[in-house]
């Protein structure tokens, strides 16, 4: 199947996805009924493996959304792993130097531009496809390379990292970057709005798509206003929890932190 968030993005059109973090294929099904063009399995904050990815996956089988990764660490080991599991999209925290970046890019490819080792087992669908064609291909066609921005130190530096050959995604996650700046979660503060600015300028002069995180519709409209083309909205406990919440304020009238 043809990566529908590649395509989208070459024609220039925002995607729209979220963040799983509850280790059940339940979600994944619920969330596969709605139209998102992707999905991000996140192992960085959630307690997702590579054993629980291996049996989520599957219920996204029938749907045309992407599968993306947020890894825990620019580590070509669990890197390895995860595509190895299928996904055709990847999220790599903490990338804050062009050597990093280099790293990232590396771990995603096979030689010779990379050092991935070859054995995509589920990726392939054990066999099922060729092997060979899966070599060739799959970087071209399918993968999706994402990076965050999340420190003062690649905002600095954001030039030479989006430089790097392989980069197709710049990824704020708002509250590392507020944090890092020193106006945790002051989303209208002027130093944060400059940051967003100075990435989206980056990204607009190297072509590479810029991405973040959002908490609601609303935020989503406005950040494709602003330029951003990958668009997370939430996760699926927030948007659970304030499911129920805005139920509960009705049944029972009492006031609960949203």
């Amino acid at each position: 199947m043809a990566n529908k968030v590649k395509e989208l993005l070459k024609e220039g059109r925002p995607v729209i996805g979220a963040w799983v973090t509850i280790g059940h294929p339940d979600i994944v099904e619920v969330l596969a009924t709605l139209p998102f063009d992707w999905l991000l399995f996140d192992m960085e904050h959630a307690p997702l493996d590579i054993s629980t990815l291996q049996i989520m996956l599957p219920a996204l089988k029938g749907s045309d959304i992407t599968p993306f990764v947020r890894v825990p660490w620019n580590d070509p080991v669990i890197i390895k792993r995860a595509l190895d599991l299928g996904f055709k999209g990847i999220l790599i925290p903490w990338v804050n130097s062009k050597e990093e970046a280099k790293k990232a890019v590396k771990a995603c490819h096979y030689p010779p531009h990379g050092v991935r080792g070859v054995g995509p087992r589920r990726a392939t669908f054990y066999g099922s496809l060729d092997v060979v064609n899966y070599f060739h291909k799959f970087e071209k066609e399918d993968l999706i390379i994402a990076i965050q921005i999340e420190t003062q130190k690649a905002l600095d530096d954001i030039y030479e990292i989006l430089s790097v050959k392989g980069i197709d995604i710049a990824f704020i996650g708002p509250n590392d970057l507020s944090a890092s700046l020193g106006i945790f979660r002051q989303f209208n503060s002027p130093k944060f709005k400059n940051a967003l600015n100075k990435v989206l300028r980056a990204c607009e002069e190297l072509n590479v798509v810029a991405g973040i995180f959002t908490m609601s519709a609303k935020e989503a409209k406005m950040r494709i206003a602003e330029g951003f083309k990958f668009i997370a909205l939430a996760h699926d406990y927030s948007m659970l929890r304030n499911a129920y919440i805005r139920e509960l304020k009705e049944v029972r009238s009492i006031t609960y932190r949203e």
